[in-house]
């Protein structure tokens, strides 16, 4: 057996048997050698402007599965490079180029291509709700858990049973897909679609956190903070060293979660200038500009209000007003009040 899988092996084409085919107008060798300069390996060192090159013509021959990658290229904006010699090149986003192959891809039957479409449609918030449903159905129909989650969700929007949508979910919910356990532990903690259970929500925000879903890791780390920050007044020795592992641990889910989620920096930026036994601002500051960057408007609030409180000095007043304001553009409540309150003044 080993022998004969050893003989595959050594019989299995290499780079360039695979672009001596292509030229020749292997559909299947183009794919091929795309896929090598997209990777790249031991006989290729990886280069984005020729994969291009190769997908394109591949995906425009028929090859189904080139479809996604030109797609995904497109949208990346690389440039096609014939040769491959340069650096390869990167512009704006090649928006008609990535829907072209995306709809070709989706047309061909290929799911992926189908997924994408609906991630580009989002993306450009394109008006396109049939087009959106009908990619969404043909990738969910071939199994792809993401594609089942869009599905599931939208079916809830519209009023679909609880035992549909719970349903779609079974083989995201098996695999462990993060953002199936976090819609499965919202329904559970509001109650509309499923029972309210608080106990089932946390599972699985847990298991959703566990999987590296950024908002729940986000939600989780809020939660654990929030309930293990103050110490109880009849709390033993151990009960001590398990309230602040959990708040430890909050603290790190929150950590992680803020190099994407202003939100979750700002919640360490209210923690370390609010909530924290030993307040240390330095921290706070840094969360908070953080989360400003991220375009989080609580944090525009909160670092903003710091400054006009006098409890920190690292931007102006006039500074702190501009932000204040920002965020009551943006419709944040606290920021409306005190800017009602100073026209008053």
């Amino acid at each position: 057996m080993w022998r004969k899988l050893l003989g595959k092996l050594k019989k299995a084409p290499g780079i360039k048997k695979h672009l001596k085919q292509a030229r020749k107008g292997s559909v299947k060798a183009m794919f091929a050698v795309g896929k090598a300069y997209l990777r790249g390996g031991k006989e290729v060192a990886p280069h984005a402007g020729h994969a291009v090159w190769w997908m394109e013509r591949a995906a425009r021959a028929g090859h189904q599965q080139a479809c996604v990658h030109a797609s995904r290229l497109a949208w990346d904006g690389f440039v096609s490079d014939e040769m491959g010699l340069g650096q390869p090149l990167r512009e704006a986003s090649r928006v008609e180029d990535a829907f072209m192959f995306a709809r070709l891809g989706h047309q061909r039957g290929d799911p992926e291509a189908s997924l994408f479409l609906v991630w580009l449609l989002d993306a450009t918030k394109m008006k396109a709700d049939t087009e959106r449903l009908e990619a969404l159905r043909a990738a969910a129909e071939k199994g792809l858990p993401l594609a089942l989650v869009g599905l599931a969700d939208l079916e809830a929007r519209s009023g679909a049973s609880a035992e549909r949508v719970m349903d779609l979910l079974s083989i995201p919910l098996e695999k462990n897909l993060g953002i199936a356990h976090h819609m499965v532990s919202t329904w559970h903690g509001q109650g509309d679609l499923l029972p309210l259970d608080e106990k089932k929500a946390r599972h699985h925000l847990e298991i959703a956190a566990s999987a590296g879903y950024v908002p729940a890791m986000a939600l989780l780390g809020e939660c654990l903070m929030v309930e293990n920050h103050r110490q109880s007044d009849d709390e033993g020795r151990d009960e001590n060293k398990e309230r602040l592992r959990r708040l430890t641990r909050g603290e790190s889910l929150l950590r992680k979660a803020a190099a994407s989620n202003g939100r979750a920096a700002c919640v360490l930026g209210d923690y370390w200038s609010s909530i924290a036994e030993s307040p240390d601002l330095q921290q706070a500051i840094q969360w908070y500009e953080k989360a400003v960057s991220l375009g989080f408007v609580g944090a525009f609030f909160m670092s903003g209000r710091l400054v006009l409180e006098g409890r920190s000095t690292y931007m102006t007043q006039q500074d702190a007003w501009i932000r204040i304001k920002q965020a009551a553009e943006a419709g944040h409540v606290g920021a409306k009040d005190i800017l009602s309150k100073r026209s008053l003044c």
